[in-house]
């Protein structure tokens, strides 16, 4: 009969308007920080900077934070000022294993660890037992020992679904007879719960894995779509597509500048006919990686695609002529100090460059870029490996 009103008790807080509310909202959060999370560290692998690396790891983690934080206020306000409920459990802890897993911050784990000892002790100070100390201690043992051994072997547990349902099933035990240790709940009811909280961790995770596939998807589509096979860096058709937004957006802001570049490699036709077109290509790919990496690494935000053969164009929004020449001369000089081996060669690789911001009297995207594109021409004919900026040829050495 006690089994029978602890199951009456158990289906009426699943089915409870509360638990739907926060567990839409957990789901919510959850796939936001999915997206987010996708974005950043997909940025962080290309990027390739230790320092942006660290900064992604602080934004997911106060990601999580803001999402526990955002739980608690509205179980909050939901439930008469109380959180001491098994449903506002289970969504802080379905967000700290969802952050486990998809997160590679080391203070994810950090958190994960010194949750539980702060719900505890928050649950001595306020007047709970410690009757259950033990219990807490070998709970809180395992807890760690399990978060050690999957930030250890990450990729094996998650390809593995015994392993993924093993520490699925140590992390909801351990939490909730740490819980249970400092707010005794019926053990039966405790049991439950832990089912419960695993059934919809795994429900959780497959739409967690479908998002990612889909996001997969349209990232290949749009890499096919958007970027140059052969390079890596936006295509023709991505700079046709750009270039109208940027002229009509800008030429209404008179007051903030744009910078267009162009540049080819000189003497490009040498290397297809001297050394080859697999030699070609590696220069091409050589060069619009090394332009790729320097703009990334000094955060200018300047856009490069490839024009066409060995021509390319970057365009730096909300930037003069003068910082975007700056730039430019900068790479290009780090470009001519370095040589690509391939092959058994130490190839000395040098570009030409035009620059010119937009001007008023520019009436269509045409009238800038015949302009650039003439800057690019005299900079050829003033003997190549040289930047022409507004007009004027630079040597530099």
């Amino acid at each position: 009969m006690q089994i029978d009103q602890h199951l009456v008790l158990f289906f009426a807080a699943i089915f409870s308007m509360k638990t739907v509310i926060i567990a839409f909202m957990t789901t919510g959060l959850i796939a936001l920080m999915s997206v987010g999370t996708y974005i950043l560290e997909h940025r962080a692998l290309k990027v390739r900077r230790r320092r942006f690396t660290w900064v992604v790891h602080v934004v997911e983690t106060a990601s999580v934070l803001l999402s526990m934080l955002i739980i608690r206020s509205t179980f909050y306000a939901i439930n008469d000022g109380s959180v001491l409920t098994w449903s506002y459990a289970t969504a802080q802890l379905t967000i700290l294993l969802f952050a486990l897993y998809t997160m590679w911050g080391p203070a994810i784990g950090m958190l994960n660890i010194i949750m539980p000892i702060f719900i505890y002790s928050q649950g001595i100070y306020l007047g709970s037992s410690w009757q259950y100390a033990p219990i807490f201690a070998v709970m809180v043992t395992l807890l760690i020992t399990g978060i050690i051994y999957f930030s250890r072997h990450r990729t094996e547990v998650m390809a593995s679904k015994w392993q993924y349902f093993l520490l699925q099933a140590i992390y909801g035990g351990t939490w909730w007879f740490i819980i249970w240790a400092v707010h005794p709940f019926n053990l039966f009811f405790t049991v439950l719960m832990l089912v419960i909280f695993m059934a919809y961790i795994g429900a959780l995770h497959q739409g967690i894995q479908w998002m990612s596939r889909a996001m997969e998807r349209y990232s290949a589509l749009s890499q096919q779509v958007n970027f140059d096979e052969l390079t890596g860096v936006r295509n023709r058709g991505n700079f046709d597509t750009v270039k109208a937004e940027v002229f009509e957006v800008y030429r209404k802001r008179t007051r903030n500048p744009i910078t267009m570049a162009m540049f080819d490699i000189d003497h490009f036709k040498q290397f297809n006919d001297l050394h080859g077109h697999t030699t070609g290509d590696a220069v091409l790919k050589y060069v619009a990686q090394h332009f790729e990496q320097e703009l990334l690494a000094e955060q200018t935000h300047g856009e490069l695609f490839r024009y066409g053969g060995e021509e390319f164009v970057v365009i730096f929004r909300s930037m003069a002529v003068t910082e975007a020449a700056a730039i430019v001369t900068s790479i290009r000089s780090d470009l001519q100090q370095r040589t690509l081996d391939f092959d058994g060669q130490a190839l000395h690789v040098t570009v030409s460059f035009g620059i010119s911001q937009l001007q008023p009297e520019d009436q269509t995207f045409s009238d800038w870029f015949a302009r650039v594109d003439h800057y690019l021409y005299q900079s050829k004919q003033a003997g190549r490996n040289r930047v022409t900026v507004e007009g004027k040829t630079l040597v530099t050495n």
